[in-house]
């Protein structure tokens, strides 16, 4: 009966996190959306708009590694809340920025916010669901982004042409409120499998090793290549769609969600995998990400919007499995002490690639007169970079090595 009824509420708590995450990328994906008009209304152009959208990852990555730090501390419960109060108040902020100076820096800002949540989900999952159900928990749970990544646009885009983009980020963030009533009445009297006292707290030295370790080092590489591809393909494909496919506000949410349903699915399906085949999923990373990258370059050639959603339905989906190796790695080779640390340290590099990509797809498509074959291209090379840094990644013995001494280390 009690096993029941722990298992019921860990399944709640894991709901409301998969809710948090499809709030966090409807608060992100929704600049993306209205990019277009914010540039009209503030006079910006494809170069500044590309800083813009840059400016939430500079705050979202540097807040991974303190994210992850804050929850191991002091626990995930309160820096989740705290996180989502505070860029659900950032926000609401954007829809009144008046110039770029300030639309900077509340972008920026609303990604300190939002970076502590990361981290923290992550923790949480170690905090509340017993070490044989994490990596299944966590692979579900991150499946949120393909899916919030997919409801943003079908959302989102209604609400701009109703509402215009300022009132858009007012009503989006009543959606962190809501969240957050949630979580505290869900968390309220669910058991922490964590220990809490101050002998089980990850020590400094502690951190010091795994921000030297070699193994994550090269992951979070992988991580950054591969997302230069996520964030540049999520941040300008819906201005792509607009100005070269002519495809129009209204239908954009629902083209736009195409690919990432795909993704959030193969990432259900790509955790239970990986949770069976343990080390031996890199080589399933590998061939991902150069299955990505033909991908991709096909799409350059494309020019039909019927071709381009195929291909990137195609990237997408075996992006799904790398993503899910990334995101579970802390959970199947670290002490539960530092599964926040560690996967802030991952998602570092995969956020930090969020400042450049943005930026410089903007500043390839204004440099060619508003042609995007460049910066696909760009895209497709950092993408095949991932491939061979994940070719170094050590194999399935080896793994079992850096695993061991991983553990030994942090232990």
């Amino acid at each position: 009966m009690g096993d029941n009824l722990n298992s019921s509420k860990s399944k709640m708590i894991l709901l409301v996190l998969y809710f948090g995450w499809i709030v966090s990328y409807i608060d992100r994906t929704v600049v993306s959306l209205s990019i277009l008009k914010i540039g009209e209304d503030l006079s910006l152009d494809a170069s500044k708009l590309g800083i813009v959208l840059s400016a939430f990852f500079m705050g979202y990555a540097l807040m991974q590694i303190p994210g992850g730090w804050l929850a191991d501390r002091f626990g995930s419960r309160k820096v989740i809340v705290i996180a989502v109060l505070f860029w659900s108040v950032f926000t609401a902020l954007t829809g009144l920025a008046w110039s770029l100076t300030s639309l900077l820096l509340i972008r920026f800002l609303f990604g300190i916010g939002e970076g502590g949540y990361p981290s923290a989900s992550t923790k949480a999952i170690s905090d509340y669901f017993p070490a044989d159900k994490r990596t299944k928990a966590q692979s579900t749970m991150m499946s949120s982004n393909a899916l919030g990544a997919a409801l943003a646009p079908v959302i989102c885009a209604p609400l701009l042409v109703w509402l215009g983009w300022r009132h858009v980020f007012w009503v989006i963030s009543l959606l962190g409120i809501i969240f957050v009533i949630w979580f505290l009445l869900s968390t309220r009297q669910a058991g922490v499998y964590s220990t809490s006292d101050k002998a089980h707290k990850p020590k400094q030295e502690e951190y010091k090793q795994l921000l030297k370790n070699p193994y994550l080092l090269k992951v979070l590489l992988v991580f950054f290549f591969i997302n230069v591809t996520s964030w540049g393909l999520s941040s300008w494909m819906p201005s792509y769609l607009m100005q070269v496919l002519g495809i129009d506000l209204k239908s954009i949410g629902i083209v736009s969600a195409i690919p990432t349903l795909f993704m959030a699915a193969g990432m259900i399906i790509s955790g239970r995998i990986i949770n069976k085949v343990g080390s031996n999923a890199k080589y399933g990373v590998i061939t991902g990400i150069f299955i990505m990258g033909v991908s991709l370059y096909l799409m350059t050639l494309s020019t039909s919007i019927v071709q381009v959603i195929i291909y990137q339905c195609i990237a997408f989906t075996f992006m799904s499995f790398v993503m899910s190796f990334i995101f579970t790695l802390p959970h199947r080779v670290m002490e539960q002490k530092v599964v926040g640390t560690a996967f802030g340290i991952l998602n570092f590099g995969g956020q930090a690639a969020g400042i450049f990509s943005p930026m410089i797809m903007g500043a390839l498509i204004a440099s060619s007169g508003g042609s995007y074959k460049s910066a696909f291209l760009f895209l497709t090379v950092c993408c095949l970079i991932a491939g061979v840094i994940a070719c170094f990644l050590p194999s399935a013995k080896r793994n079992q090595e850096v695993t061991d001494s991983t553990v030994k280390t942090v232990g």
